[in-house]
């Protein structure tokens, strides 16, 4: 079993309407399923076929689930798809999107089975496979932080979001394809996910949302990270046109660090590690945190247990600072062992410390050390480790 669980997605926003639809479909559980006596109880408000349209069955179906596993395997993929989708919209415009694809899908399967004998449709599954479809046109190179439970064994990895709702995406079209395309559960997940397709890539052809040049379409144009523009010849800038660019450069990376400081100084480290992150790909050299910056941005994400936007940061201050990297070395070694389980990428991150240190940072290599060595002795397994 694939468990998705975190992104290294740019999020501009926390995910307050993700945690509140959690929130809400784990209760509308408890209260209408299981203390319910049977399932005649709920069958009112699930989405019947061959009954008429019920326009509130069209909502009311997506927050029932048929037991705990199936509300369970929602829930986590609402979790993971919901950071990436409202971490770009926000709250209000993903709760409406959420609602609309939901309510917009129901009433077209309610339309298509008006000839049915019967039957009927409930769960969350047809607008995540939305929020599925929608994450891969908006983040396909970004990475998905996965678990994957073999028998007792637990695996993590990270995986393109373009690779993993590609491959969910297979599975159901494969399933549909055993099943003669008849009306079906997979067939229900697909079109969930055709209608996300159809909303995110209106969203982000129109502007209505910044996926900063790395969305689907520009990825396959060969364009990645880079906006839009129309092709014509410039003429050579001269001096004067040289040194207003670079004020320019300035002028906006002074404005994005006084927005980071602040965004750290909110409790909003996630988007304050967006915006540098954003500003690193459009300024490129021109943009570097400060080393206390950088220091406090990390402290701020370790504290809020951002592992994924805390390695980042941390890997930027190795390659920006390496004479000051010692503590920071360190730390991300810890938390690659502690948090992600990878001890052959923490101790390629020990490897690069100085030969001698003070004995109390000293005691803390060994000890990182053993601790990585015992691991990867116990058959952890990880994927190939990157060189930082």
């Amino acid at each position: 079993m694939i468990i998705p669980w975190n992104t290294d997605a740019p999020l501009y926003y926390p995910p307050i309407a993700t945690i509140g639809l959690i929130v809400v479909n784990t209760l509308v559980h408890l209260r209408f399923v299981t203390a319910a006596d049977d399932y005649d109880a709920i069958e009112p408000w699930i989405l019947r076929f061959g009954d008429g349209l019920h326009p509130l069955q069209w909502v009311t179906s997506n927050f029932l689930h048929m037991d705990l596993m199936h509300l369970l395997g929602n829930m986590i993929f609402l979790w993971a798809f919901g950071l990436v989708v409202e971490g770009k919209l926000g709250w209000q415009r993903f709760l409406l999107a959420y609602l609309v694809m939901g309510f917009a899908e129901s009433g077209v399967e309610q339309i298509c089975m008006l000839g049915a004998d019967g039957g009927g449709a409930l769960g969350a599954s047809g607008v995540i496979y939305g929020l599925l479809a929608m994450s891969m046109v908006w983040a396909p190179k970004n990475e998905m932080s996965c678990l994957l439970l073999i028998s007792l064994r637990v695996i993590t990895f990270e995986i393109p979001i373009v690779m993993l709702a590609g491959l969910y995406l297979l599975i159901e079209i494969g399933t549909s394809f055993f099943e003669g395309f008849t009306m079906s559960t997979a067939m229900l997940h697909l079109s969930g996910a055709l209608s996300g397709f159809v909303l995110g890539t209106f969203l982000v052809k129109s502007g209505r949302v910044d996926c900063e040049g790395w969305d689907l379409y520009t990825v396959l144009a060969g364009r990645e990270g880079e906006k839009v523009k129309k092709k014509k010849k410039r003429k050579p800038k001269t001096p004067s046109e040289e040194q207003a660019v670079r004020l320019r450069c300035e002028t906006k990376a002074l404005a994005a660090l006084d927005d980071v400081r602040n965004l750290v100084a909110q409790g909003q480290v996630r988007g304050a590690h967006a915006l540098a992150k954003k500003m690193s790909q459009l300024l490129r050299d021109d943009w570097k945190l400060p080393e206390e910056d950088a220091l406090k941005l990390i402290a701020a994400l370790d504290k809020e247990k951002a592992w994924p936007e805390a390695i980042e940061t941390m890997v930027d201050f190795l390659r920006s600072f390496p004479e000051k990297s010692v503590r920071v070395r360190l730390k991300l070694a810890q938390i690659l062992l502690r948090e992600q389980k990878r001890p052959v990428q923490a101790l390629k991150v020990l490897a690069k410390l100085p030969a001698r240190m003070i004995p109390q940072l000293e005691a803390v290599r060994k000890q990182l050390t053993e601790q990585a060595t015992r691991m990867q002795d116990q058959g952890t397994l990880e994927l190939a480790a990157e060189d930082w």
